[in-house]
């Protein structure tokens, strides 16, 4: 039996990540007001596919010095999966969430989405910067993920240039554990 034991944990792990919330389809129609986050973040995918072009990326985790390499090579679906995690503009999402609008002094509106004490959900807190011509100027957010073994929590950051709407550069820091294995904290910072 002794020799089963590590299978048994495995067939166990990987039965709970399989109950993992999958990332929510691509809004076909957003609520009254709100980015859709998901069609912006296909588009670009799209067109940095066809582009390709040079990042400066660095990846870092802890206590090791980050890792930086300048490359046209990115699997853009891959790199981008984290930010379209934080597209609340389903309808059903919104429910979870109090909402604010502030327009700023170069007239582009910040509008704040905030869990309900409550809530459950992923994300935990969006904050979407749009231009007045209706881009995206800058994403924040929270997220976190937990399970009976697994806790993820990760701070995200993108921005676009103002002009075009394409990204610019974008953040990616976190904190991954499993229930069986210690913390691992990770930052990847990209400039495109």
């Amino acid at each position: 039996m002794a020799k089963y034991k590590p299978l048994l944990w495995i067939g166990l792990l990987l039965a709970t990540v399989a109950c993992e919330r999958p990332v929510p389809p691509a809004a076909q129609e957003a609520g009254p007001g709100t980015f859709n986050l998901s069609s912006y973040l296909q588009e670009q995918r799209l067109r940095l596919e066809k582009e390709q072009p040079m990042v400066l990326k660095s990846v870092a985790t802890q206590d090791h010095e980050p890792e930086v390499v300048e490359t046209p090579d990115i699997d853009w679906e891959d790199e981008l999966t984290v930010f379209e995690q934080a597209d609340l503009s389903r309808p059903s999402l919104q429910e979870y969430y109090t909402r604010q609008e502030q327009v700023l002094e170069d007239g582009s509106k910040a509008i704040e989405f905030t869990k309900l004490e409550d809530a459950e959900p992923q994300v935990q807190y969006l904050r979407l910067v749009i231009t007045p011509k209706g881009k995206l100027k800058q994403l924040n957010a929270r997220l976190q993920d937990k399970n009976i073994i697994f806790f993820s929590r990760r701070a995200i950051e993108l921005s676009t240039n103002p002009q075009t709407g394409n990204i610019s550069d974008y953040r990616v820091e976190g904190v991954q554990k499993m229930i069986f294995g210690d913390s691992l904290r990770y930052e990847v910072q990209a400039r495109l």
